[in-house]
């Protein structure tokens, strides 16, 4: 999910669960909410009501049967291996490219949806949600095993939390389950893993995601995506067009988008970067992204974007919730289906 467009879905998750049921092979899928999108040699795509749709030319799409409609959140692809996780704490598995699928754990007591999923071979994979919805599979998802991590937590929260474990490691255990952020976007560069989430939450891992450290940044909004866009440069985008750049191992620093869209993705492309948003919103930024100091009274009218800042918006102003490079081309999913973005 990724996306502000989770604080709406997160609810409906918790009120209804539609687990049991097959998707519903709908003649007008391609313009239906879709959520995420991977790119092998393949794309897949996922959504609402357990749509999955897969191409091998990013122009004709496929839905396949899917034993769910629950809404899918979130999908990758490793050779013709493809998982895709969502609502009902659903993660689902397809050894045939995404032709078939099969549930490898579906727990719709736990009331909290899973968000992303990455994999660094055909074995080991995390998926992460809601409320610090976090569990990991060292054999392809035959099993999945929960962990928690309070590391991702404010330096605050950490200290009441081991003030707590002190005199009781039951009721310590209770509170870091009821007060972990949600996990919106895991990004993997390697064996190193970032993750953005709720609360002013980014965090790097070294080790695959077994411990974390949380970086300091100066805003407590949500972010929805962080990626680094070469060995010294990391972005992150969040609420109201927020947009924070680190280079060097240097402190965040504040991109002024002149945007309150909320940007719910970042695609790196070779002459520039492009942040994705609510309202059809695409911020085109050129690198070095320029940097200021950020103005939380400055209003959106009357703001002069930077030099190599640009914004456009596509026609039907749907939210524009992720995008690959496929074939040449910048695919892109929304909240009325499969597009395709113009480059600059």
């Amino acid at each position: 999910m990724k996306n502000a467009l989770a604080s709406v879905l997160v609810t409906s998750a918790i009120t209804f669960s539609a687990s049991a049921q097959e998707a519903f092979l709908a003649p007008l899928v391609e313009q239906s909410v879709l959520l995420d999108v991977a790119a092998s040699d393949y794309l897949v795509v996922v959504g609402e009501r357990g749509h999955i749709l897969t191409s091998n030319n990013g122009v004709d799409f496929t839905q396949s049967a899917v034993p769910t409609q629950s809404t899918l959140t979130a999908t990758a692809a490793v050779g013709d291996r493809v998982w895709a996780v969502g609502h009902d704490a659903t993660i689902l598995h397809s050894a045939d490219r995404g032709q078939s699928w099969q549930t490898q754990m579906q727990e719709p007591d736990l009331e909290r949806p899973f968000l992303d999923i990455v994999f660094w071979d055909q074995a080991h994979g995390i998926a992460i949600g809601a409320y610090g919805l976090f569990y990991r599979t060292l054999d392809g998802g035959v099993n999945w095993r929960a962990e928690r991590h309070a590391t991702l937590l404010d330096p605050m929260d950490q200290e009441y939390l081991e003030q707590i474990r002190e005199e009781d490691e039951a009721f310590y255990q209770q509170e870091l389950d009821s007060i972990l952020p949600h996990l919106n976007r895991v990004t993997r560069a390697g064996e190193k893993l970032y993750l953005a989430g709720e609360a002013g939450l980014l965090a790097v891992s070294e080790d695959q995601g077994r411990s974390w450290v949380r970086f300091d940044v100066d805003y407590t909004g949500s972010f929805f995506d962080v990626q680094p866009l070469d060995e010294n440069t990391i972005l992150a985008v969040g609420l109201r067009g927020n947009m924070f750049v680190r280079r060097e191992q240097g402190d965040w620093e504040y991109v002024n988008t002149c945007s309150d869209s909320t940007l719910n993705s970042v695609l790196p492309l070779q002459s520039e970067v492009i942040a994705m948003g609510n309202n059809g919103i695409i911020i085109h930024a050129q690198r070095p992204l320029p940097v200021s100091e950020p103005d939380p009274y400055a209003s959106s009218v009357t703001c002069e974007p930077p030099a190599g800042i640009t914004m456009e918006q596509i026609s039907d102003k749907a939210a524009i919730l992720n995008a690959v490079q496929f074939d040449g081309k910048v695919i892109a999913v929304t909240a009325n289906g499969i597009k395709q973005l113009n480059k600059e």
